[in-house]
């Protein structure tokens, strides 16, 4: 079975970021076989909201207002599907060198394996997944990421654990085919889904906003460092 996990960011990974101290990936996990019911049914809402109120091209979750949030949120809370975070306190990252982009693509990618190992270790990707295909919003994406997260998680869990090459380890019980898309958020639904989660995460930890509630339960969350 193919599962397709949606993200979007949200803050910067960045020390220098004058509006908040957090970078936050959120998004969507779900089956191939639910993505088409859950993509229709939000894609549905959202066009319904663009109507009521005048709307012309993407829903942007930075101008939203709170009751529109709420809404839309209420909605994904129904869908079969996982939620999913990566957050990261940027004030405690010591030893990234913020004007080197290798290096903030190299974290950003630790930071995403991160995410599908607890997914894996939870059993919320099962054995059987014969294909996780990861779908990021591709705005501000630097050239040299575009190929390396596939190559990143291909060679972690599939290739005779390749970055521990100095150490004597049996070959990981997870393997499976990755593929990574860079989408654009204005005509796909599901990563404006994940702009939401990520948005609506950042305000939690930065703006004590009382959010949780309209999360979905037991969703999944890494934090870092």
């Amino acid at each position: 079975m193919r599962y397709k996990l949606y993200l979007d960011d949200s803050g910067q990974l960045h020390p220098n970021y004058p509006h908040a101290d957090h970078f936050i990936y959120g998004g969507l996990l779900v089956t191939e076989s639910n993505f088409h019911g859950v993509n229709a049914s939000y894609k549905n809402l959202v066009k319904q909201i663009k109507r009521e109120k005048g709307i012309e091209g993407e829903l942007k979750t930075s101008s939203m207002s709170l009751g529109t949030r709420k809404r839309l949120l209420k909605k994904l809370r129904t869908y079969t599907c996982n939620q999913v975070f990566v957050t990261v306190k940027v004030p405690d990252l010591i030893r990234i060198d913020f004007e080197k982009k290798k290096d903030v693509v190299r974290y950003k990618n630790y930071i995403l394996r991160r995410l599908v190992d607890k997914l894996i270790n939870q059993k919320i990707i099962p054995k059987s997944c014969s294909c996780l295909e990861v779908n990021i919003d591709n705005q501000n994406v630097a050239h040299s990421a575009l190929d390396s997260l596939e190559d990143h998680l291909t060679n972690f869990f599939n290739e005779d654990n390749y970055y521990q090459i100095h150490k004597n380890y049996n070959t990981t019980s997870f393997q499976t085919d990755f593929a990574v898309n860079y989408k654009d958020s204005e005509t796909n639904y599901l990563i404006q889904a994940a702009d939401l989660l990520a948005n609506t995460k950042l305000h939690m930890l930065e703006h004590e906003m009382d959010l949780k509630r309209f999360l979905k339960e037991n969703y999944t969350a890494v934090r870092l460092p």
